[in-house]
């Protein structure tokens, strides 16, 4: 028989990534096929959403929606808009919302805290109570993305900004045992400031972008084109450099890649967790929320890989 013998309250930590997220579902997974199934969550951005739906119970209903996106669902429920930021989400966050049905954090399964950043001085804000869904779009505002939250007299955007894998949370809520899931670890090319660079198949840069993407028949915008040049779809593989210039959309992403990269490792190393699992998505782009097949089982095999650790750590048998 399964026992926690060390540890009373275990908290899980759910790091911000925006597409990477998907990675939670399977991480989730793995750790209840293990029996390990924790007493807290918490979350920024996209690890604030998933982790919403499974203190709602609605990991099942989460994962089969994920399953069905295509560049298409996601460009329809992404609304253009050029006020506060390219993406309203307006469309996406009614889903969810008719999904928790008017539910206060309160009322969820199991505690829960999301986490999103004060845009006029940069504090982080705990979003412990009220709206779940006004909590969760509070967190996943990524600036100049998605537009910014009106919240309690401030503006409030991405947690990713101050907190992008908030074990200090978990510690606020009391958990005695933090087992934190980093979704950037190695997403910056293959770069490991200063490490080796990851081989991948070189890519013609004179070669035509691909037309993957549609709308009304035309190719998406140049300027708003989906990362190119990946060569391949396994997640964990970096996209190889390209020569052509950058669109905005992959300018920015791998801008914000850069900032959750470096002020992840800077509040980890002052706020470790217990356990931290790092799955492999250096192959996936923020937005590529219709690969969420290869991303649940990274986040799934990272944990498996993990697990003589964590069995370790909690002393489970």
């Amino acid at each position: 028989m399964i026992r926690r013998r060390r540890y009373s309250r275990i908290g899980l930590v759910l790091g911000g990534g925006a597409a990477r997220g998907w990675a939670h579902i399977g991480a989730i997974r793995a750790l209840h096929d293990a029996g390990i199934k924790p007493d807290v969550v918490c979350g920024t951005s996209i690890g604030a959403l998933v982790g919403a739906v499974y203190a709602n119970g609605d990991l099942d209903w989460l994962e089969e929606w994920v399953a069905r996106l295509t560049w298409q669902t996601v460009v329809r429920l992404l609304d253009l808009r050029l006020s506060g930021g390219l993406l309203g989400g307006r469309k996406v966050i009614q889903l969810f919302a008719d999904k928790f049905n008017g539910r206060s954090i309160a009322q969820l399964n199991m505690p829960f805290a999301a986490v999103a950043t004060e845009l006029d001085s940069g504090r982080e804000s705990w979003l412990q109570d009220g709206s779940v869904v006004d909590a969760v779009r509070a967190s996943i505002a990524i600036p100049g993305i998605f537009t910014p939250v009106w919240h309690n007299g401030v503006w409030l955007v991405d947690g990713g900004l101050s907190n992008p894998v908030p074990v200090s949370v978990a510690r606020g809520m009391r958990a005695d045992c933090v087992i934190a899931v980093d979704l950037n670890n190695d997403i910056l090319n293959g770069r490991d400031f200063g490490g080796a660079v990851v081989d991948t198949p070189a890519i013609d840069p004179s070669a035509p972008p691909p037309l993957a993407l549609r709308r009304n028949g035309k190719p998406w915008p140049r300027w708003l084109a989906p990362a190119e040049g990946r060569a391949t779809d396994d997640v964990r593989v970096p996209p190889a450099p390209s020569a052509r210039v950058p669109s905005m959309l992959s300018s920015i992403a791998q801008s914000i890649d850069i900032m959750q990269v470096r002020i992840t490792r800077s509040r980890l190393a002052g706020e470790p967790a217990d356990i931290l699992i790092q799955p492999r998505l250096g192959g996936m782009g923020i937005f590529d929320f219709h690969r969420a097949a290869p991303a649940i089982e990274e986040g799934r095999a990272a944990v498996e890989h993990m697990l003589p650790a964590i069995r370790a750590r909690l002393g489970i048998d």
